[in-house]
């Protein structure tokens, strides 16, 4: 009798299993959701608040093709030890140096400087050639301690308020200061979206916008004890346009992914920053694509 018992639950099971896998029947999405967030992405420790968004996939760049955008998180790299007057990390230094001839755009979203100062700002706006801009989504590193915040507003990057728009190649831009909202996504940002009769909108911050996306953060500093889910997020947005979120904030451990790629309804997120770890990667735009370029110590 006991054996007959087994055998008609491991049929079950087994019944159950070929269900899922040929018919797709529920929960097969949830577990192939997981599958594809694991193998996509290594996330450390998933949270089952992640199953919400889809897995998406960044093709990689082996160059840095004429008149490219670079949007680079964390630059300063290594979280372990800095020094106060350590300037980029040396990968993100010899990307500017070799390809700023070949940019149109460098966008830095945030935590450019584990310490900053006027002096490494200065710095920075020198790695201009004649026709590449710069631009700043500053991040905890670089504006949250009043000194630091009134560095960088006598900076030239500072002289911006923020949320602002720039064009890039006649897309639509939003730079946003993500810690000064702690975290959050401020009215004028939404509305500024909303109103661009855009079809895509691409939003640069340091931050994660949302509490499920927070757990892939560098740290958890500056963030809003109310900050909301995903779902209160988008439903501020127009459906009709695609919103494209360029964020700063991960990838200066190993245990972060280099890069995260989620999907949720209209809104691709797009996660990465630099840790001085083999992987390392910048996000480029050229012709109104994304792409992952990843970093060498000697580039």
């Amino acid at each position: 009798m006991r054996f007959l018992i087994l055998f008609v639950l491991l049929f079950s099971v087994f019944v159950f299993g070929l269900s899922l896998g040929v018919y797709k029947y529920p929960p097969f999405q949830s577990i192939s959701n997981i599958k594809n967030l694991i193998t996509s992405s290594n996330l450390p420790d998933i949270n089952g608040d992640l199953l919400k968004f889809s897995s998406c996939k960044i093709p990689k760049s082996s160059e840095v093709m004429k008149g490219s955008h670079a949007f680079i998180g964390h630059a300063y790299g290594s979280p372990v030890k800095p020094k106060a007057d350590s300037y980029l990390a040396s990968n993100a230094q010899n990307f500017i140096s070799t390809n700023s001839s070949k940019l149109k755009t460098l966008i830095f979203t945030g935590d450019v400087f584990s310490v900053p100062s006027l002096d490494k700002w200065k710095r920075l706006s020198f790695e201009a050639n004649d026709g590449l801009e710069i631009f700043v989504a500053p991040g905890n590193h670089d504006v949250s301690r009043s000194d630091s915040r009134d560095v960088f507003l006598m900076s030239e990057f500072g002289h911006q308020n923020y949320p602002f728009i720039k064009d890039l190649d006649n897309n639509f831009l939003i730079l946003e200061d993500s810690v000064n909202t702690n975290w959050k996504v401020s009215n004028k940002t939404i509305n500024l979206a909303n109103n661009s009769n855009a079809q895509k909108v691409i939003i640069a911050r340091h931050n994660l916008p949302t509490d499920e996306l927070s757990q892939l953060a560098n740290s958890q500093a500056e963030k809003s004890k109310k900050l909301g889910s995903i779902e209160q997020l988008v439903q501020q947005f127009d459906k009709n346009i695609l919103f494209y979120w360029v964020i700063g904030d991960s990838g200066a451990f190993p245990n972060l992914p280099r890069l995260t790629c989620l999907t949720f309804r209209n809104h691709t997120f797009i996660i990465n920053g630099i840790g001085e770890i083999p992987g390392d990667s910048v996000i480029l735009y050229h012709k109104g694509k994304f792409s992952e370029y990843e970093l060498s110590s000697t580039q």
